[in-house]
C-alpha cells in the first residue's frame, strides 16, 4: 500500500491590497493581554472569531468595496478553498431586536459580507487602518467598539460592543481594542 508523503504547499505571494487584522490596545492605554493577536475563524463548525498569536493559515483579507472602503472580505489560498469566499460578520445575540444586545458575536462566514464594517485610516499611523463597525441608531450616526472576552472557546473572542453597553463597566475577563490591518509582505 502506497503512502503519499507530500510537504505542505507554501503561500502564493500576496495578492494586491491583501493583509491580516490584529488587536491593538486603545490609543493612550499601556498594551494590554489582547494586544497584538491576530483575528481567525474557529472553526468550519463555529464561525467565530477568535484571537491568536499566529496568523491565519489560510485566510487573508481584503476590503469588500474599495471606493466606500466598507465590508472585510476573506479568501484562501489553499486548494481545497478555491473560489470560496468569507467575510466579518456582526450577529446580533439577541433573536434579531435590533439595538437590545449589549455586543454583537463577530463572525467570518461564508458566502456573507457586512457592509457595516468600514475600514478607515488613522491620522499619523502610516499605512495601518482600523476596521470599525458602524451603527445605524435614531436616524443618526454612533460609534461604538470592539471587545475581547476569555469566553467558552478556550481561545479569546472578539465582540462588537453596542451602544446599549453604554457606561457600563466591562467584565474582568473582557478588555476593549481596536482592530488593525497589517498588509501582508511578499517575503
Amino acid at each position: 500500500m502506497a503512502t503519499q508523503n507530500s510537504a505542505p504547499s507554501l503561500p502564493p505571494p500576496p495578492g494586491p491590497g491583501q493583509f491580516f487584522l490584529r488587536t491593538q490596545s486603545l490609543p493612550g492605554a499601556a498594551a494590554g493581554r489582547f494586544d497584538g493577536l491576530y483575528l481567525r475563524q474557529y472553526s468550519v463548525d463555529d464561525i467565530a472569531v477568535v484571537l491568536t498569536q499566529s496568523p491565519p493559515k489560510f485566510l487573508r483579507a481584503n476590503v469588500g468595496n474599495t471606493e466606500t472602503k466598507t465590508g472585510i472580505n476573506f479568501t484562501s489560498w489553499a486548494p481545497q478553498h478555491a473560489g470560496r469566499k468569507w467575510g466579518l460578520v456582526l450577529r446580533d445575540n439577541d433573536g434579531g431586536k435590533a439595538g437590545a444586545a449589549l455586543w454583537k458575536r463577530v463572525e467570518i462566514s461564508e458566502g456573507r459580507s457586512d457592509e457595516s464594517v468600514r475600514v478607515i485610516a488613522v491620522a499619523g499611523e502610516g499605512s495601518d487602518e482600523v476596521a470599525e463597525a458602524r451603527e445605524e441608531l435614531r436616524g443618526g450616526e454612533r460609534w461604538a467598539g470592539w471587545m475581547v472576552c476569555e469566553w467558552s472557546l478556550g481561545h479569546p473572542q472578539l465582540f462588537w460592543v453596542t451602544d446599549q453597553l453604554r457606561d457600563r463597566k466591562l467584565p474582568d475577563f473582557s478588555e476593549r481594542v481596536r482592530i488593525v490591518r497589517e498588509v501582508i509582505s511578499s517575503v
